[in-house]
């Protein structure tokens, strides 16, 4: 069997990416061949300028006879209609290319959306962004300036070299053929080189995007821990290797362009040196330059899209790995919400969450092992542990983040894996110690996943978190746009924000993930006692390595290195002098 190279490796991704991009747009290809014909007509007209305007030359110095008026109009006409026609080509491509780039980001986010949250966290979510604005922006090369280039290089040199060899010197249109056809090839015979240049560009554009959105995302521990130079030096080796990509890539560049000039030159002076050599008729060798020259733009049209092309194929490789990345979970097959028509299937108003013999691995790392948990429901219950010992990984499998490697996660009795997502997630909701807040109104944020409350429930939601005395002093009230989201509220009220909006939506389990870490003592205290108040009876499970706030008559267990310990009350738990009574020390205030 064959064995296949890199090169051809290479050169089977183009292609493939090549078929992917187009088969996206196939509705496109009416305004595509428009614009390709304009194009073509266009730089037609532009040889036609430059033959006309030697041809007048040539007559007004073999006569005295002037036909100044005429040559000008021609040549008005002409140019008029040559600015129309690339005005036409330049309207259909962007026309096709913005449309295109509109399905893409579209298509984009539809498939992205059963691949999260677990696609988008962490670094991925910086390199997500960057293929959704940068990478979607790079491939408008494609529809816009490839095809029209593509095809009017090919066409363009054809109809001029025929007509050359018919209407002038055979021998001197021969002569231009071999210089055409090798400025035509040199970016193909260079495009393997310029794709591999291109693609370590788009790889360090993401390392780069990752690393920034890594120190955004993470700048309060960068800045605890004292990692500033740290991070600050990862990104500055980043930024060099993009750098040197970028730089290579350039120089690749450079060189083809420069032959390209070398070639397109040296085909001017062998027109001229041979026709001037074997004594050829000074109108046929005037109007074959005039021909090379008028040439220059079309077969240089293949050159000026090709690294642009090579640039855009390897964003659009990129683009496809996300859109064609398998979801982390799927519904299971049968797995369907129930008929809106009937009453709801009878189940428990507090469910019990269970986890078991569940083991996780994230990568090659496990992070959980074997755990069997029972967090019964109608009460509060905790999971505590030190920061990286797996007990928010336990949430993430309750919503279905992901599935574990072994074992069952039960809602209620129920397995969640056999439960629709859009069911599961709305029966459990999560706080996490991060959250986010849209670019919206206050009033848009916490309807987010309960559009149609009444402004009774959001008051209300907005007093049991302690929220109504600020939402009253904002400039509009709850209508007033968070533009600059999060920024504007400070760590606390944003998770304040975060669990109002939590509690809007009415799920069967509350889930807080450190949700309150940001909170003082006092203010934490007064939140839980009106979550209590709030949904009495209700089951909730915090996450917390706090464990000096744990009331001593709550339920806890506690997570160390992904296996449980220790599970009991809190007041069991400190006097047995285990995992819990050494967090406790660790966490107390002295």
């Amino acid at each position: 069997m064959k064995a296949v190279g890199p090169d051809s490796t290479q050169g089977a991704s183009r292609r493939s990416t090549m078929r992917w991009l187009v088969s996206q747009t196939r509705t496109l290809l009416a305004p595509l061949v428009l614009s390709a014909l304009a194009r073509i007509v266009s730089q037609l007209l532009g040889v036609g300028l430059l033959v006309v305007t030697a041809s007048a030359l040539l007559a007004a110095a073999a006569s005295a006879q002037s036909h100044a008026l005429r040559l000008a109009a021609v040549l008005v006409v002409m140019a008029l209609a040559k600015a129309g026609l690339r005005y036409a080509e330049h309207y259909a491509g962007h026309w096709v290319a913005f449309t295109s780039l509109q399905r893409l980001r579209e298509l984009f986010f539809a498939r992205l959306i059963p691949q999260a949250p677990a696609a988008t966290k962490g670094r991925a979510g910086a390199v997500l962004t960057e293929t959704a604005t940068r990478d979607i922006d790079r491939i408008e090369v494609f529809f816009a300036h490839t095809f029209p280039p593509a095809v009017s290089a090919l066409v363009v040199p054809a109809v001029v070299l025929l007509w050359l060899g018919t209407a002038a010197d055979a021998a001197l249109a021969w002569l231009l053929v071999p210089f055409v056809v090798l400025a035509l090839l040199l970016p193909l015979l260079s495009a393997r080189t310029v794709w591999t240049a291109a693609d370590s560009v788009a790889e360090g554009r993401g390392q780069v995007a990752a690393h920034v959105g890594d120190d955004v995302a993470g700048v309060r521990e960068v800045l605890h821990t004292g990692a500033e130079e740290a991070r600050l030096a990862g990104l500055d080796s980043a930024g060099r290797a993009l750098t040197r990509a970028r730089s290579h890539s350039g120089r690749i560049e450079g060189v083809r362009a420069g032959l390209l000039e070398l070639v397109q030159t040296a085909a001017v002076l062998t027109v001229l040196v041979t026709g001037v050599a074997n004594g050829a008729e000074a109108e046929a060798v005037v109007l074959t330059l005039a021909a090379a020259v008028g040439l220059r733009g079309p077969v240089s049209g293949v050159d000026g899209f090709a690294a642009g092309l090579d640039s855009a194929l390897a964003s659009a490789q990129r683009l496809r790995r996300i859109v064609e990345a398998p979801p982390a979970v799927v519904d299971a097959a049968g797995a369907a919400l129930p008929a809106r028509t009937g009453p709801p299937a009878a189940r428990p108003a507090a469910p019990t969450v269970e986890f078991r013999g569940v083991t996780f691995r994230h990568g090659p790392r496990e992070v959980l092992h074997d755990v069997d948990l029972v967090l019964p429901g109608g009460e509060w219950s905790y999971v505590a542990g030190v920061s990286g010992s797996g007990k928010s990984t336990l949430a993430s499998l309750l919503l279905r983040d992901w599935d574990p490697e072994t074992g069952a996660v039960l809602l209620g009795g129920e397995d969640v894996s056999g439960l629709p997502l859009e069911q599961l997630r709305s029966r459990v909701a999560i706080v996490d110690q991060r959250p986010t807040l849209l670019a919206d109104t206050v009033d848009a944020n916490l309807r987010l996943a309960a559009p149609h409350a009444d402004p009774a429930q959001v008051q209300t939601v907005l007093a049991a978190v302690g929220l109504e005395e600020w939402a009253a002093e904002l400039p509009d009230g709850l209508a007033t746009v968070l533009a600059a989201g999060r920024s504007q509220v400070s760590g606390g009220q944003l998770q304040r924000l975060a669990l109002a909006r939590a509690l809007l939506a009415q799920p069967e389990v509350l889930v807080l993930d450190e949700a309150l870490s940001q909170l003082d003592a006092d203010t934490a205290a007064h939140v839980r006692e009106q979550l209590h108040r709030l949904r009495p009876g209700a089951t909730t499970v915090e996450i917390t390595h706090r464990v000096d706030l744990v009331e001593p008559s709550a339920r806890v267990a506690v997570i160390d290195a992904g296996r449980l310990v220790e599970t009991g009350t809190a007041a069991e738990l400190r006097s047995r002098g285990g995992a819990f009574a050494r967090l406790l020390a660790r966490t107390a205030p002295a």
